[in-house]
Order: structure tokens, then C-alpha cells, then sequence
């Protein structure tokens, strides 16, 4: 025991009582956040966080609405006369994914007499359908085959040039002949 005191006196000769008592906090906190369930905060459980679809769609959308931004704003600087531009899109839903589809048809058919001697014949049809899975990652998810991009529901155009009703008429049609956008639904205005 009288060792370990010896030593420990020469380390905190060596790099002084401040820098050992630096130390020794930091690797107390280090192993309070490397243990797990370290960081519950008043009884709370830490949870694992994954990302749901519905986050997953959002992210999806806005990087979707950033890269056509980006896109048209390229395009429309380009343009004679327009000069600088700044375009800001958006979007009535976030993409459609059609997965492929099993499907059977149930077919019943019904021969009925009635008491006056006609005769009747029914025929029912019941459809079913369900989704084609496939296993990725150890997990099942549907096989998809065709995805929709995200509809444009409006577009705003804000652009240097755009101070006469020919360059903003020239704007709405590059727009229109890129999204299916109604005019009423398109918005350009002179930058300051």
C-alpha cells in the first residue's frame, strides 16, 4: 500500500495535482457514456432510435424539392436576360411506392331453382390481392416496380430579370414545359 501512495506522489510531482485531477474526470465521464444505459436521465429509459417511414419519406421529400430547386435555378440563370435566381418548390405528397402484387380471383357460381320451377343462375367474383416480398438484410420488405415521383403543387420564382410581363411569361412556360404546374400556381417576382 505504501508503494502505490509512493508512486502516485511522484505522479502528481510529475504532472501536478490539477492535470491528475483533469484526468481523472475525464475518464470518469468517459466510462459514465460508455456504459450502457449510462445517460438515463431521471428514470427515463435511453431508447433506440431508427428512423420511421414516415421520417424516412420527409427526408426523402426535401432532398427531392432541394435538387429540383437547385435544378431550375440553374436553368433559368442561364437564360438572357433573367440573370440571378432563387426558386422554392412545393410538394403535394411524398413519392408513391407501387410494390408488385400477387393476385387471385375467386369465382362462385350459384344454380338456383325457385318454387314456380325457374331457374336462377348467380356468379360471384372476389378478388384478392397482396403484396410480393422479398427478404433484404434478414428482413422482408415489398419488391417495388414502379416508384411516382412527388407531384410540384406550387412554385415561386424570385429572379433579377424578371421586371417585364415577357420574361416572367417566359419563366411560367419554361416552368410549365418542366412541371405539371398551373400557371395560377407559379409565382415570379423581380429581385431586389
Amino acid at each position: 500500500m505504501e508503494v502505490i501512495f509512493l508512486r502516485l506522489k511522484e505522479l502528481v510531482g510529475k504532472i501536478g495535482l490539477p492535470r491528475l485531477v483533469l484526468l481523472i474526470l475525464a475518464g470518469v465521464v468517459l466510462l459514465y457514456f460508455s456504459v450502457p444505459g449510462g445517460s438515463e436521465e431521471s428514470g427515463e429509459k435511453k431508447t433506440d432510435h431508427r428512423i420511421t417511414s414516415e421520417e424516412l419519406a420527409l427526408q426523402a421529400m426535401e432532398v427531392y424539392e432541394k435538387n429540383k430547386e437547385e435544378k431550375l435555378e440553374t436553368i433559368l440563370a442561364d437564360v438572357d436576360g433573367i440573370g440571378k435566381v432563387r426558386v422554392m418548390l412545393t410538394l403535394a405528397a411524398s413519392e408513391e411506392r407501387v410494390p408488385m402484387q400477387n393476385g387471385q380471383v375467386k369465382e362462385d357460381e350459384i344454380n338456383e331453382a325457385d318454387q314456380a320451377g325457374g331457374k336462377r343462375k348467380t356468379e360471384t367474383y372476389e378478388s384478392q390481392t397482396e403484396n410480393v416480398l422479398i427478404q433484404r438484410e434478414g428482413e422482408e420488405e415489398p419488391y417495388v416496380v414502379q416508384i411516382h415521383a412527388p407531384a410540384v403543387e406550387g412554385i415561386v420564382v424570385v429572379a433579377k430579370g424578371a421586371d417585364s410581363g415577357e420574361k416572367k411569361k417566359e419563366i411560367i412556360d419554361a416552368i410549365q414545359a418542366l412541371f405539371p404546374v398551373e400557371a395560377h400556381k407559379i409565382k415570379v417576382m423581380k429581385m431586389k
